[in-house]
């Protein structure tokens, strides 16, 4: 036979159904070789009988076209049995008294065949019944030099029984339109496995978007603490001149620990009356920042940094603040402030 062919062994069993029919067709035109198309519809018969989709009844009208129309051959009355199923009845009469002038010739050629065509009209397992997993055919040929190689075909019914996969493999063997180099790549089966290649998520989009979320609120939360610490630690000059935020580090928090725990209990209640008030003075008089003047903004932007040395004074101050010491100490200050004057 011609070794001129445009289908590969990928296309055959693994093309779509409307592909790959659209693809014989187009093949037969160009080539008019009729013994192809008949091997390659033996082929499609093989892999419809072992995957999970339809492949039935593929081309039809191109083997209608060679039973009737093409000169009989060898190869032609060989795989005529399996094509009973494209005719009805009394077209099959016509084919059987073309391709076979004895009729005894038809009935001991479709004996031999019959454990093969009962096997290619059984039908696999529905898609639904899998759950979701799917397989794969994995089978080791060899070739006509000898040489051992792997075919795998996808979308493998997983209930095949082993009777059926090991007759329809030995059919797969009788076919000769699978070569490489010129030479048969499927000669004898040496072995086959059916394997689950189910696809396995690692990570789900819903997980990783509440991750995100999480990752978010946290991050918000976290600006709204330290937005809500920087605004309830100021503190306002003698003139009442815009508040500046301290920063709070971890030598102020023990200092003022130590001042609470070294000071009597008056000094820290009043302490404690004190800073509430000044809190909710403050939180009156408190002005949004969207609501600075432009000369406040820049004065704000542009002032010079404090030092480390100056925040800790004023921290310190602040603390000492609402007690008496620092009244007094505020008091005696103002008077000699006056005297300067």
């Amino acid at each position: 036979m011609p070794t001129q062919q445009s289908l590969s062994q990928r296309q055959i069993f693994g093309m779509k159904r409307e592909s790959l029919q659209k693809k014989v067709q187009n093949f037969y035109s160009d080539t008019q070789n009729a013994a192809a198309v008949v091997e390659l519809a033996i082929a499609v018969m093989i892999r419809n009988s072992f995957v999970i989709g339809d492949f039935s009844l593929l081309f039809a009208e191109l083997i209608h076209e060679i039973y009737f129309h093409v000169e009989p051959t060898d190869l032609l009355r060989r795989f005529c049995p399996f094509f009973e199923n494209y005719f009805d009845h009394d077209e099959w009469k016509l084919v059987k008294a073309r391709m076979f002038k004895n009729s005894k010739d038809y009935r001991k050629l479709n004996d031999s065949l019959r454990v093969y065509k009962n096997y290619l009209q059984e039908k696999t397992t529905p898609v639904e019944e899998l759950d979701g997993q799917r397989y794969k055919l994995i089978s080791v040929f060899e070739d006509a030099n000898g040489k051992l190689h792997t075919w795998n075909l996808g979308d493998a019914d997983p209930e095949i029984a082993i009777e059926k996969a090991d007759a329809l493999l030995r059919l797969l063997t009788t076919l000769t339109i699978f070569q490489k180099a010129g030479v048969r790549r499927f000669v004898k089966v040496e072995k086959s496995d059916i394997v689950n290649c189910t696809r396995k998520t690692l990570v789900q989009k819903e997980k990783v978007q509440k991750e995100d979320e999480v990752s978010e609120q946290i991050s918000a939360d976290t600006d709204m603490v330290n937005s809500s610490d920087d605004m309830s630690i100021s503190v306002a000059n003698e003139e009442g001149n815009v508040k500046q935020p301290l920063e709070k580090e971890p030598l102020r928090e023990s200092l003022s620990k130590k001042t609470h725990e070294t000071a009597p209990s008056s000094l820290q209640n009043s302490n404690a009356t004190a800073t509430m008030t000044e809190e909710q003075k403050n939180s009156t008089s408190r002005k949004p920042s969207m609501a600075l003047s432009a000369y406040q903004k820049s004065k704000a932007v542009y002032k010079k940094p404090k030092s480390e040395k100056q925040k800790d004074r004023e921290y310190k101050e602040e603390l000492l603040k609402g007690t008496k010491y620092g009244k007094k100490n505020k008091h005696e200050a103002r008077k000699k402030k006056k005297k300067r004057k």
